[in-house]
């Protein structure tokens, strides 16, 4: 029975056929078809290569233009692909801080689509004053004492009591004889560190002094005083926001990080070790 199974025509064309398909796969060099990666630019992308054009040119581009830039889109989705596949990516500072920043962005996208109640605002204002707290102001107007008249002080304070305008008094200087309503960084930037706190202590709406400053003494009347105060929400709200979004960010990607970083086993060298090698 199997010599005549082993004698028959059709075994002997099936055994040779396979013979011939493996001669034939071994000599031949045309490389085998694979599955070809798909590169798909979607309309978003599109879209979003369109809005670069139009904010670099101030116009829309034409179609030819839009063309050119998703064939250049698919040109470096292409070389990406393939620097990533040999590695090029490997030790690269700028590569690797850009894909950090591109996960911290990422990440951090969350704060901006969220949308904080009156409450949410009010609740950061409070625990963050020391970020919105309006500084104090004052305006004050001065006369500057003679430098080699020093005892004159006292002269031209009563004369300025007396009702004697202060620009026909003291000596003249380039140092404004009035400022209005000014914080403490204008006011010492103009007259020197230290002047803003003098006149703090002084009375409004009378003349004192001598107060000194980095030019010399001057008489000195506090026109007005506005102490350091908290806004309201509506006043800041704009402020007030943009910094709540801030540390929803911060927050968000601190969260993120913890969550992928115990996914790993992280093991670092003593760094006292290291440095003494």
């Amino acid at each position: 029975m199997v010599r005549s199974i082993l004698r028959q025509p059709l075994l002997h064309f099936a055994v040779l056929g396979v013979l011939i398909f493996g001669a034939y796969e071994l000599v031949n060099e045309t490389p085998a078809e694979t599955d070809r990666q798909s590169i798909v630019v979607s309309e978003q992308d599109a879209t979003w290569l369109a809005n670069q054009f139009r904010a670099t040119w101030r116009r829309a581009p034409l179609p030819d233009e839009l063309q050119a830039l998703m064939e250049d889109f698919v040109r470096e989705e292409i070389y990406v692909r393939q620097a990533i596949a040999l590695g090029l990516d490997q030790g690269d500072t700028v590569v690797r801080r850009r894909l950090r920043q591109k996960m911290e962005f990422l990440t951090e996208a969350g704060a901006e689509a969220a949308t904080p109640t009156d409450q949410d605002l009010k609740d950061h204002l409070a625990s963050n004053a020391e970020r919105f707290t309006i500084a104090p102001r004052l305006s004050f107007s001065q006369v500057m004492i003679p430098a080699d008249a020093p005892g004159s002080g006292e002269g031209i304070l009563e004369a300025l009591r007396d009702g004697t305008p202060p620009e026909e008094l003291g000596r003249p200087s380039l140092l404004p004889q009035s400022l209005s309503l000014s914080a403490l960084q204008a006011v010492d930037g103009t007259f020197g560190n230290g002047f803003f706190g003098q006149l703090t202590a002084l009375g409004v709406g009378v003349w004192s002094g001598p107060v000194t400053s980095g030019y010399g003494e001057h008489i000195v009347r506090v026109d007005a005083f506005v102490p350091e105060r908290l806004p309201t929400l509506d006043e800041v709200r704009e402020q007030v926001e943009l910094d709540w979004r801030a540390e929803k960010a911060r927050e968000l990607r601190r969260a993120r990080f913890d969550e992928l970083r115990s996914a790993y086993e992280i093991l670092l060298p003593n760094a006292q070790q290291v440095l003494e090698q």
